[in-house]
């Protein structure tokens, strides 16, 4: 067996990355107000085919090419990426545009896919509604041409390409790449964490965890827990369409199968669960672990062949299946259960209660 390089390590990094992006978001959403998201890859999907449609098409009206985007997408986006690659200001600026009109996207996505709560649905029959409407999504744009040309994709113009002119020596510009892929990501990863560690530790935090405990309670304390449902999931499906948005970008190209039920809705549910709900530290260690078991499964998946009583493209899928259900038996709890959420350190609380 081979060792991985230094590219399998980046673009792990890159993998893990996007994925707390996700398994943060939905934590806020599932492990905090208790709502059963089963549309995620929805709003990632939010976030990757507007990177698909938009850029591409407003950076051929800036440079002035009149001719039919779709039809000559391939040769529109190699025109698009001489000139990026010239001029990192306009590179960055494209990057950053994205990503906010990105993340608007996604909540107005969640906007809407939230409105049956306003009718008065059950939360268990919204996440299989949602689930519904993620697969109806994905069908729409996968076979609806005008978005991003149905089953065959398009290119994506590269906002990162301009890092390939300051390589250093012996250093491959994909290096370079790659490393703005990870600072970028690490920017947006930077954003997500603060905001729902700011909300766990916050009374918000305490009024989302009372909603999924005991909604009616909350009720009767004068609360609109429906909108607070609105709002958590706004905001939830925004920050998760800037991981859409993250990974379109950096695979440079986006079709529909890009964002499909399995890898971006049941495995960042399965991460949260191992790391264990309503807790942020065992988000991002159930994410790391998970990313990275999944990550050197497939790696060496195929050196296992001859040992192995079936074909080892169903080895990824038993494995963690197998780890998720070892892990619901012992610690249906995750890794690290959760635990009451200190607004205050230890210090400013001796503070205070040294003044009193």
């Amino acid at each position: 067996m081979i060792f991985p390089g230094i590219d399998f390590f980046l673009v792990l990094i890159i993998y893990i990355m996007i994925f707390l992006i996700i398994t943060l978001s939905y934590n806020l959403a599932y492990g905090y107000t208790g709502i059963p998201d089963f549309g995620r890859a929805m709003a990632a999907g939010a976030g990757g085919f507007l990177c698909g449609y938009l850029p591409g098409r407003l950076m051929a009206y800036l440079m002035g090419i009149r001719e039919d985007y779709l039809e000559n997408v391939l040769i529109i986006v190699d025109k698009i990426n001489v000139v990026l690659e010239k001029d990192p200001l306009m590179s960055i600026g494209l990057l950053v545009l994205t990503l906010i009109l990105g993340a608007a996207a996604g909540g107005i996505l969640g906007l809407i896919a939230s409105l049956p709560l306003f009718r008065g649905i059950r939360l268990f029959y919204l996440g299989v509604t949602l689930l519904a409407i993620q697969i109806s999504f994905n069908t729409i744009v996968y076979h609806w041409e005008p978005i991003i040309r149905g089953e065959f994709g398009v290119p994506v113009p590269d906002p990162f390409r301009w890092l390939g002119h300051y390589h250093p020596p012996n250093v491959a510009p994909s290096f370079m790449r790659l490393m703005g892929v990870i600072i970028t990501s690490g920017i947006v990863l930077a954003i997500t964490a603060y905001y729902c560690i700011s909300v766990s530790r916050s009374p918000l935090g305490r009024l989302l965890k009372a909603i999924r405990d005991d909604e009616r309670s909350v009720e009767a304390l004068g609360r609109d827990v429906r909108k607070i449902y609105v709002k958590v999931m706004t905001v939830s499906y925004a920050l998760t369409a800037t991981a859409g948005v993250l990974f379109a970008f950096y695979q440079r190209y986006v079709i529909g199968l890009n964002f499909d039920k399995v890898a971006w809705t049941f495995w960042p549910i399965a991460m949260v669960i191992l790391g264990g709900l309503a807790n942020n530290k065992g988000t991002v260690i159930g994410t790391i672990v998970f990313i990275t078991l999944k990550r050197f499964i497939m790696f060496y998946k195929a050196d296992l062949e001859f040992i192995l009583p079936f074909s080892p493209v169903w080895l990824e899928g038993i494995l963690l299946g197998a780890l998720l259900m070892a892990m619901l038996i012992y610690r249906p709890r995750g890794l690290f259960p959760e635990t009451p959420e200190i607004p205050l350190s230890k210090e400013e609380i001796e503070k205070l209660r040294k003044r009193t």
